[in-house]
């Protein structure tokens, strides 16, 4: 079919179907579109992604056996995909060369990096995991930052693909920085344990994030000294007390999830106090309810803050504690 006026050929012929797929067919049947996969033996259309790509004006024919060739067949990263040959561990960019020294091993090497591990180096360099290495011999090893950077991209990948499975394939409003994996887990699906009056809403990994209840001075509940000791593990300091939530003058269970880590001066001054302005209302016959939020830094079972909102007779307060030795930094 040609333009009129101008001669010039505007879709393709029988022919030329039939010498990239083999069929033969109507001329005034030709369905005009161009779709650049095509499988290999036989050079019928396929689906993107399989079979071979061949960019538009690329040359291509079947052979009377029936197999397709190309007189300029050319690398994917050169005519149809972004080089990314520079992304990979092996780029010059993205090692050093270590020259093994007397006593040296996969294992010694990979502990010069954070998160690089013996099987990585034997994959990057080729090198059996169970041979010796030879003195002299140059080994690649990862620069730190492009081992941070690619777990970097894997933790975002991981969170993008979380987010997504959880929110109906819908994207967050920032893909290129999706909320880390960590979060979307830990600060979501909590349960709630209610124990003496009080609702404590506790993470995957047994932390209480919100406390609420009404404050009571009734008969005070018995201490347990194994969840004291215990309170904040790993991540306790020698300074800390095993504190509690809501104080066991004020009926608090007993409970681990009512005990934090809590700096043993802040415990016994700011937070003391504060307790007994609450101690004062409940004998006066006030009413008295508090919401306590501790705030953790990563997956740490140790607070670094505890917000608290509090009520006596409908007038509320608030104030932010940080769990060190020292007065509340906020509060009005």
């Amino acid at each position: 079919m040609q333009d009129q006026g101008s001669g010039r050929r505007t879709s393709p012929t029988a022919f030329s179907i039939y010498l990239r797929t083999g069929r033969r067919v109507d001329a005034s049947h030709i369905e005009v579109k161009y779709n650049p996969w095509h499988d290999e033996e036989n050079g019928r259309f396929t689906f993107a992604g399989q079979g071979k790509y061949f960019p538009a004006g690329s040359s291509a024919k079947v052979n009377v056996d029936g197999k397709v060739t190309r007189s300029d067949w050319a690398r994917p990263d050169k005519d149809w995909v972004p080089d990314r040959s520079h992304l990979r561990a092996d780029h010059p960019k993205n090692h050093s060369i270590y020259v093994v020294r007397p006593g040296d091993s996969l294992v010694r090497i990979a502990r010069q990096r954070r998160g690089l591990t013996a099987y990585d180096l034997s994959w990057l360099n080729k090198h059996p995991i169970n041979r010796p290495l030879v003195i002299g011999q140059r080994i690649k090893l990862p620069h730190q930052s492009y081992l941070d950077a690619g777990r970097t991209a894997r933790a975002k990948f991981l969170a993008l693909s979380n987010y997504m499975d959880t929110h109906g394939g819908k994207l967050p409003p920032d893909p290129a920085n999706p909320p880390s994996l960590q979060s979307q887990i830990l600060d979501s699906n909590w349960r709630k344990e209610t124990k003496n009056g009080y609702d404590f809403h506790i993470d995957a990994i047994v932390r209480p994030r919100k406390i609420f209840g009404q404050l009571s001075m009734g008969p005070m509940a018995a201490r347990s000294r194994r969840n004291q000791a215990q309170a904040g593990h790993p991540d306790r300091r020698r300074s800390d007390d095993g504190g509690h939530f809501i104080a066991a003058r004020f009926n608090g269970p007993s409970d681990s999830f009512n005990h934090f880590a809590q700096d043993a001066n802040f415990n016994r001054g700011a937070y003391r106090s504060m307790e007994d302005v609450w101690a004062k209302a409940l004998r006066e016959g006030q009413k008295v309810s508090v919401a306590i939020e501790p705030h953790y830094k990563g997956a740490s079972r140790r607070p670094y803050e505890i917000a608290i909102t509090w009520s006596i007779d409908g007038k509320e307060k608030n104030r932010n504690f940080p769990n060190e030795a020292k007065e509340p930094k906020s509060g009005r």
